[in-house]
């Protein structure tokens, strides 16, 4: 098969750096494990993980990297599936797996709430990421990058940074530089996924307003003023000022 070359429309950026691939896989923690790879492309830690894993589920949707990979790819325990992850019904597997993944850039967010909505399924999940967001994930209230991104994965996740990768470890070279994070999946959650979602993609909603003013169109003036007293919050505090505890315990007070 001829050489392939990165696609754009797939937000592909090969991984070149052959200490970083095993770095990965070694920060990941598999071993005889059932293992999700999401974008295995030309199989940078594809090949690793299935020497380690107990099996091996890859999600590609790239048809000629697909071939490629299924090709040079023939090992029992490894199944290379030509098909959109963001599709996948994570009910159609019993156990827990773990999922290691170098994700395409422009679908972070999408693949992230994915995962989080399948938390009861994951055990961990080892991505690689923009570094920008990386540092959303990990970021503290009252900075610019404490966001709905931030106090949902952390809601349902506790995050680890493990490493920068320059953007120069990649063919071709992406505008940034990448960061490897872990997150490590809580086994249950204290209020309901979907409705707690749904309440911080509304105290978000506007970044310039202020919670009262995310909330009021959905909740009781009178209710939200005595809920943000017994959090200990202003009536003019900003959504970004409140810590994961005090939006669980402003949750606890609206719902």
């Amino acid at each position: 098969m001829a050489l392939i070359k990165a696609k754009k429309q797939f937000g592909q950026n090969f991984l070149t750096n052959d200490a970083i691939k095993e770095k990965i896989v070694e920060v990941s923690q598999v071993d005889n494990e059932d293992v999700i790879e999401i974008g295995p492309g030309l199989g940078a830690i594809t090949f690793i993980l299935a020497k380690k894993v107990k099996s091996l589920t890859a999600f590609e949707i790239d048809r000629d990297l697909h071939q490629k990979l299924s090709d040079n790819l023939k090992q029992d325990n490894v199944e290379i599936l030509l098909q959109d992850f963001l599709e996948f019904d994570f009910n159609q597997i019993k156990d827990k797996v773990k999922i290691v993944a170098n994700i395409p850039y422009y679908i972070t967010s999408d693949i992230l709430f994915k995962l989080l909505r399948n938390y009861k399924k994951i055990k961990s999940a080892t991505l690689m990421v923009q570094k920008e967001v990386s540092e959303r994930l990990d970021a503290k209230p009252r900075t610019k990058e404490y966001s709905k991104l931030t106090v949902s994965v952390n809601y349902v996740c506790k995050v680890k940074k493990q490493f920068d990768v320059k953007k120069t470890n990649f063919n071709p070279i992406p505008k940034v530089d990448s960061a490897v994070i872990t997150l490590e999946f809580k086994d249950s959650l204290p209020y309901d996924l979907e409705k707690f979602l749904h309440f911080v993609k509304l105290l978000f909603q506007f970044k310039r307003k202020t919670l009262f003013n995310n909330l009021i169109h959905t909740y009781n003036k009178e209710d939200i003023l005595n809920a943000l007293e017994k959090i200990e919050a202003l009536p003019n505090v900003r959504s970004e000022e409140l810590s994961l505890e005090q939006i669980e315990n402003l949750f606890k007070e609206l719902n």
